[in-house]
């Protein structure tokens, strides 16, 4: 068994933790799981919807109530950017994603693995405008086929009405900002294991696990407490929202592309 990337303090990721964990009491933030039951006992990969910046933290706040284990987390490079933040990040045990064809992050992820943690990512690679799960990355099934560690398809809905692409903390309440925080629902609902055995290839593989994600946080948004208002900017065209149709979200996926925003060499 190869030895465990070395995972960081778990002193600072407990204090990370206490500190979310007070914040949510503060603000009353309530975290409404379900189908934990289907989660396979021991580590998984965390496969996990990206709509909302800190959709992070109700994941990893009730994986620690629930299963009493930490996460490692795989963060893209613009966190990185900031060397205070980077490396908070690293020694809470994050893994960086940087460089093409990111054998590195694939490589320090499944030594994880093999090391018996449990790793959470989200395959989208960014947050997806639409409020709807656009195309994964291979990452997360390259890591489930190579170490046979279930693959957990994990839909957060609720956490874009905080912050997310396009609504700061900063904004007006009710349009994105800290102020949302107050009260604030978080449902999250992990799915079944994806089964990837019926897959052809890898891209087929990313194609069921998009499919699982959606099916996810479906169900994750179908009770939610505050409802599908119409015409709201954090509700899903597909539901009668304001958020930009997937077709639209393309467009401003591709100008991000184009002005180097989301280089493919920062995708796993």
């Amino acid at each position: 068994m190869s030895t465990s990337p070395r995972p960081g303090s778990p002193w600072l990721y407990d204090t990370a933790r206490r500190a979310f964990g007070w914040l949510q009491r503060l603000f009353r933030v309530e975290v409404i799981p379900s189908g934990l039951e289907a989660v396979p006992p021991g580590q998984v990969v965390l496969a996990i919807t990206h709509f909302g910046y800190l959709d992070f933290v109700p994941v990893a706040l009730l994986w620690w109530a629930r299963r009493h284990d930490r996460l490692r987390f795989l963060v893209g490079p613009r966190p990185y950017r900031s060397r205070l933040l980077g490396a908070a990040i690293t020694a809470c045990g994050g893994l960086a994603v940087v460089g093409r064809p990111n054998h590195a992050s694939l490589n320090a992820s499944l030594t994880a693995l093999d090391g018996g943690w449990s790793i959470a990512l989200f395959p989208e690679a960014g947050v997806s405008r639409s409020f709807t799960v656009r195309r994964c990355h291979t990452g997360a099934v390259r890591m489930a086929y190579q170490t046979g560690v279930p693959l957990v398809p994990v839909g957060v809905w609720g956490g874009h009405r905080i912050t997310t692409r396009g609504h700061g903390v900063t904004t007006k309440r009710g349009n994105g900002s800290l102020a949302d925080l107050w009260e604030a629902p978080v449902r999250i609902h992990f799915g079944a294991p994806v089964d990837l055995s019926a897959a052809t290839d890898l891209d087929d593989a990313a194609r069921l696990l998009q499919a699982a994600m959606q099916e996810a946080v479906d169900v994750a948004a179908l009770d939610f407490p505050l409802g599908h208002p119409a015409g709201a900017w954090w509700v899903p065209a597909k539901l009668g929202g304001g958020a930009p149709t997937e077709a639209e979200r393309d467009i401003w996926d591709a100008r991000d592309a184009a002005n180097g925003l989301r280089p493919d060499r920062d995708k796993m």
